[in-house]
């Protein structure tokens, strides 16, 4: 859509302006549909698509189908602009590590570390498109013998699952692209209950309400419409790493027991798969 920023705008045209740039459907609606929209007049509409360029509303209106077609080019191709080929792709991902820790310092890392360390339980809560994530951080901690339980998604499995959780039990929850509807309620529960509470995002996880005990955000690759999980990912390994330095010789404890009852119970070659 044209636009200009020499321009000036009267207040009635200022409203026409906040609804073409902030509503859907600009596509479809008349410029009679759009001055009820703003509370003004049609004669409005069309003066402020002549001042933006267009010869008139139509015009305007065929611009931004346009603007909404390509839209929706964008976000059915995955990779379309950014290259869908493994080069591409993996130098995307390169780049979203390499300022990993340029997002996440050690020293929050650590921060968190220090909970997991402390927490009698850790519970893990996830979106089911994050579950891939959890799942990988749900076996990191087993492995260093930290009881783990993962969260159901249904309101009934969370409250469930929830109602063994005090104020030892640590709360690790995934913001992944879009964070679930109950996240917050989540936090606030953790919160009411003396518990402590991290999340792992990508992005828009600062405007989460209540603030989680500790945030661990970063970007992941450098497409909008297709993110792998290699960042968040990578995340929980570094938490794997940062709870076991804490404490090595009783994380290494709980390694060799678990490798120990592996080979027990047949699975000797389990274990050169499992770091």
């Amino acid at each position: 859509m044209v636009s200009n920023t020499h321009l000036s705008w009267t207040a009635s045209e200022g409203r026409v302006l906040r609804v073409l740039l902030d509503e859907e459907g600009i596509s479809t609606a008349t410029a009679l549909e759009i001055a009820a929209r703003a509370g003004t007049h049609e004669s409005t509409v069309i003066r402020l698509a002549q001042k933006l360029g267009y010869r008139g509303y139509t015009d305007l209106r065929s611009d931004a189908r346009r603007d909404e077609v390509a839209s929706e080019t964008r976000s059915t191709v995955m990779r379309a602009e950014s290259g869908w080929d493994l080069a591409s792709l993996a130098r995307d991902e390169s780049r979203a590590l390499d300022r990993l820790g340029d997002f996440i310092s050690q020293a929050a890392l650590g921060a968190a570390a220090e909970a997991i360390h402390s927490a009698s339980a850790v519970y893990l809560f996830s979106k089911i498109d994050d579950r891939a994530t959890r799942d990988v951080l749900a076996r990191r901690l087993r492995r260093l013998g930290k009881r783990v339980i993962v969260v159901g998604h249904s309101a009934k499995e969370v409250a469930e699952h929830f109602a063994s959780f005090d104020s030892s039990s640590v709360l690790i929850g995934f913001a992944l692209r879009q964070r679930s509807s109950r996240l917050s309620a989540l936090i606030a529960e953790t919160r009411r209950l003396g518990g402590v509470s991290i999340i792992i995002a990508d992005v828009g996880a600062n405007s989460l309400d209540p603030r989680p005990d500790h945030l661990l955000a970063a970007p992941r690759g450098g497409d909008e419409e297709y993110g792998t999980q290699l960042v968040p990912m990578t995340i929980c390994y570094g938490l794997q790493l940062a709870v076991f330095h804490l404490d090595p010789d009783k994380y290494q404890v709980s390694r060799d027991y678990i490798d120990d009852v592996t080979r027990i119970f047949g699975g000797t070659e389990e274990i050169a798969s499992a770091p």
